[in-house]
């Protein structure tokens, strides 16, 4: 192997993460709206029809592909111990969209909950420099 740096033509990270907590977060909610087209499709026919008829469901399929790109492109300059940890802003942009736009409400045990994943975001991702000097 060549010790050359590789060019990568990735996008900002910040905007990259942007992308994907927004689209992961309209993917959830675009589901979530379009699975009300599926009360009584009974059977897998009538399932696969009932979502690609609903347009909520297929734009919740478009967010959710555009997630995707935007996770393998983290993750080609990510290491996945740091990066998927990360993916857990979607507790709190889920929720907090659900309420705005849902009309859903959550106790305060949910919020605890979202509060004791995010701590342990914050421990599990912590700055890269942390590793600096240590054996592998």
């Amino acid at each position: 192997m060549s010790d050359m740096p590789v060019a990568r033509a990735g996008i900002n990270p910040w905007l990259g993460w942007g992308l994907l907590v927004a689209a992961e977060t309209a993917s959830q909610l675009l589901l979530k709206i379009g699975s009300d087209h599926l009360a009584g499709a009974d059977g897998i026919g009538a399932w696969a029809l009932a979502v690609l008829s609903s347009p909520a469901a297929l734009a919740g399929f478009v967010c959710y592909f555009l997630s995707f790109l935007a996770w393998i492109t983290l993750l080609r300059d990510s290491d996945l111990s740091r990066a998927y940890p990360m993916t857990a802003m979607m507790y709190v942009t889920v929720p907090l969209s659900s309420i705005v736009l849902l009309g859903e409400s959550i106790d305060l045990t949910r919020w605890l909950g979202v509060a004791v994943i995010c701590t342990g975001v914050v421990l599990v991702a912590g700055d890269e420099d942390d590793d600096a000097g240590r054996a592998p």
